[in-house]
């Protein structure tokens, strides 16, 4: 493997591994994902500001 370029070394990798992926759990883990960033990028957004008045 030391041999292999990075790139080429990721394609055997992944022609191996793609006859099992089920393509239907991996969008529905994708758009899970993306989900999940927004909502922390929308957390992160309010990090540090005050949303209660005292």
């Amino acid at each position: 493997m030391e041999a292999l370029e990075p790139d080429e070394l990721r394609r055997l990798v992944l022609a191996a591994v793609d006859p099992y992926i089920d393509r239907d759990v991996l969008a529905r883990q994708i758009a899970r994902e993306e989900q999940q960033r927004r909502a922390l990028e929308g957390f992160a957004g309010r990090w540090g500001t005050r949303t209660e008045e005292p």
